[in-house]
């Protein structure tokens, strides 16, 4: 009993630094945007607060997962959530299209803000997908767990594309399921588009791939010495 407490607590601190660290992350990405309207009275970027908040969603959502596993019922509905928000975390990465001069404020500046607010969205969807996969292999081991693992990113990046391209949300699947389904379907069947579509999500997924599998084997890697 003693043991599996102090498992739990240091499970508990683990998780805790995580969230503390991915919030200090977001706060120092959105000071960055108030410092910039602050300066220039524009509020060009003030999006990106907004997209940052739906990033958290699916993090939240996956810690739903992973702490209510024991409910059929809380694992089924948060992971159906997680899952249709899960695009919103890669989506930031691709508002670094937003990067432009201006005469109100240095380039540089821009461009790290920017890269704060998509590093930030990536570590949120790669921490996510963590937890819903160590969930997904307790219950069906390995191998389902990384086919999981490919099925959902594939999914999140043809979900990013028809959120950047398509200007589609994750609600618009209650909302307007009918006409978000005729719109995919359109850019399938024309020829340019369905090619656009292919080479962006096939981009997305192989980047999001590897930084996954990166974050997935290191903390296998031991740093000690044999």
């Amino acid at each position: 009993m003693t043991t599996s407490l102090k498992s739990n607590n240091h499970l508990l601190r683990r998780f805790l630094l995580i969230f503390l660290a991915l919030l200090f992350a977001s706060v120092v990405a959105t000071t960055m945007v108030v410092v910039r309207i602050a300066y220039t009275g524009r509020f060009a970027y003030l999006f990106l607060v907004w997209n940052l908040i739906l990033a958290w969603l699916p993090f939240l959502f996956a810690l739903a997962v992973l702490t209510l596993r024991q409910s059929k019922l809380a694992l089924g509905a948060f992971g159906i959530l997680w899952l249709l928000f899960f695009p919103n975390t890669t989506y930031l990465v691709t508002d670094l299209i937003h990067l432009y001069h201006t005469d109100f404020i240095p380039i540089w500046y821009d461009a790290i803000m920017l890269f704060a607010f998509a590093l930030t969205g990536l570590m949120l969807g790669l921490l996510s997908l963590y937890f819903v996969h160590a969930v997904v292999r307790i219950y069906f081991g390995s191998l389902i767990g990384w086919m999981f693992v490919g099925v959902t990113v594939v999914l999140g990046s043809v979900g990013v594309y028809i959120g950047r391209f398509l200007r589609w949300n994750s609600w618009d699947v209650f909302v307007n399921p009918f006409t978000l389904f005729n719109d995919v379907m359109l850019n399938l069947f024309h020829p340019d588009l369905f090619l656009r579509a292919v080479v962006t999500t096939g981009m997305l997924t192989a980047v999001f791939i590897v930084a996954y599998v990166i974050l997935f084997l290191l903390p296998r890697v031991s740093l000690e010495p044999a």
